[in-house]
């Protein structure tokens, strides 16, 4: 079964709320432990306060003790009693000697803690009082009574409980009115994204010119409106090199299929001898060759794009690979009235594929040498420069154009001047050589030699493949 996924918005708003829900519930917290704490403490400091003015109005030294009487013992009563204050004196068996205030009944078992707060029955209400519990020790250390200081505090237990209610239905509107304008923030903030959706999704293989041109502030959607109008100008390059390759590749095809078809037509035309048939066959395989070297260059170099055919790696020597394919190149350079030179340093070590370079190379010489001027030099130098290997085949023939040059490795590239077909070339030798670098994590680049010639450079970084 297919899970369901949110929309980004959505999921944006939940985990908004989630947080602001979990902020609210932390600072609610906080605040109604800060108002207990806080009415606690004023309770327990007017408490202190009352038990220290009472404390100053005991006879410690008559048996039982009693109350002073006098101006400040009726000042005392008066004020604590209209203030709400219990206070009791008990003698050393907790019997009560005296009161005065409100009357506060206390639990047999009140204990002897200093501060207590317990449920009491005040005028037959049942209320939580706080009770301020202390002994009356007389001079020589003898304890002659104690003395017990209450005060209600159910109006604060009712402030807090008024505070809860007030939490308890604030914090919840305060996330739905909090979800509501994020979700609305949300759904603002992705517009964009929906805008670049929309338009992403209405264009086609025909529509790749186009652009979103974003001119909104540059921030993550305005970043990433930026990085999809350069990925469409990528395809737009992209699907430009492929209708030009399938251009290109037909219009090559297409020329040596067209000069067999006229050729066997011309056959057909009347019977022939069997010396008429070889020579027409002689006359038709030249161009049955040129079909296979395209069609298997072309293979090849689909396989290199695709990398559907792992090569083994393997540690290759290019000093010894470079005398090699000059020794084999030699007849043809001879023939063309070329030499070849050799400036190679020794122990130049690449790990790769040895077949693979061999091509590459093979590629690059056979190009210097088809393009050289006759007679003339071709110069296979090769150079280990900061980490890198560096292999450049230079001839003194015509330079390249400014087209080759930038373009250098798209296939069916050829010169402005290299449109005929004595040299038999289609243009698809530097694009093989130039992928067969690219799985080497290396280049290829091509380059006008100073006084005319080409120079093609193939750079090869040492190490293993990645």
């Amino acid at each position: 079964m297919r899970r369901r996924r949110f929309s980004v918005r959505t999921a944006l708003t939940a985990w908004y709320l989630l947080v602001l829900g979990l902020v609210i519930a932390a600072f609610s917290a906080a605040l109604y432990w800060d108002q207990e704490q806080t009415l606690s403490a004023q309770v327990d400091r007017s408490l202190a306060g009352a038990s220290g003015q009472v404390l100053a109005l005991i006879d410690k030294h008559v048996d039982p003790i009693k109350f002073v009487e006098g101006d400040a013992y009726r000042h005392a009563t008066n004020h604590l009693g209209q203030t709400g204050y219990a206070v009791l004196l008990f003698d050393p068996e907790r019997r009560v000697l005296a009161r005065f205030g409100r009357a506060l009944q206390l639990p047999a078992d009140i204990g002897t803690a200093s501060l207590a707060t317990i449920d009491a029955t005040v005028e037959g209400v049942e209320e939580p009082w706080r009770v301020s519990w202390q002994p009356v020790v007389r001079h020589d250390g003898v304890t002659v009574g104690y003395l017990a200081v209450g005060q209600s505090v159910e109006a604060i237990e009712q402030a807090l409980h008024s505070l809860l209610l007030t939490l308890a239905w604030a914090a919840p509107a305060a996330l739905g009115l909090a979800g509501m304008l994020g979700y609305g923030l949300a759904r603002l903030a992705m517009q964009p994204v929906d805008r670049m959706t929309q338009f992403i999704r209405a264009l086609d293989a025909n529509d790749l010119q186009r652009r979103l041109h974003d001119r909104g502030p540059d921030d993550e959607l305005g970043r990433l409106a930026a990085t999809l109008d350069e990925m469409l100008a990528r395809l737009e390059a992209s699907f430009a090199r492929e209708r030009r390759f399938v251009a290109d590749a037909a219009h090559e095809l297409r020329t040596p299929l067209t000069a067999l078809k006229s050729r066997l037509d011309v056959v057909r035309q009347r019977e022939r001898d069997a010396e008429d048939y070889r020579a027409a066959i002689d006359r038709i395989e030249p161009e049955v060759e040129r079909l296979i070297r395209l069609v298997r260059d072309l293979l090849l170099l689909a396989r290199l794009e695709t990398a559907s055919t792992p090569w083994e790696e393997m540690p290759v020597d290019l000093s010894q690979l470079c005398e090699r394919i000059v020794e084999q190149m030699q007849p043809l350079a001879a023939e063309r009235q070329l030499t070849i030179s050799l400036d190679v340093e020794s122990g130049l070590m690449v790990s790769g594929s040895f077949d693979h370079l061999l091509r590459a190379l093979i590629n690059l010489l056979d190009n210097a040498i088809k393009y050289a001027h006759s007679p003339g030099r071709v110069l296979v130098e090769g150079r280990r420069i900061d980490g890198s290997i560096r292999l450049c085949v230079t001839n003194d023939g015509q330079s390249p154009d400014a087209t080759l040059i930038d373009r250098v490795g798209e296939r069916f590239l050829r010169g402005n001047t290299d449109r005929s077909r004595e040299t038999g070339g289609v243009g698809l030798g530097l694009a093989i050589a130039a992928e067969i670098a690219r799985h080497h994590r290396g280049s290829l680049s091509l380059g006008c030699r100073a006084g005319g010639g080409a120079v093609a450079t193939l750079s090869l970084r040492t190490g293993t493949l990645s």
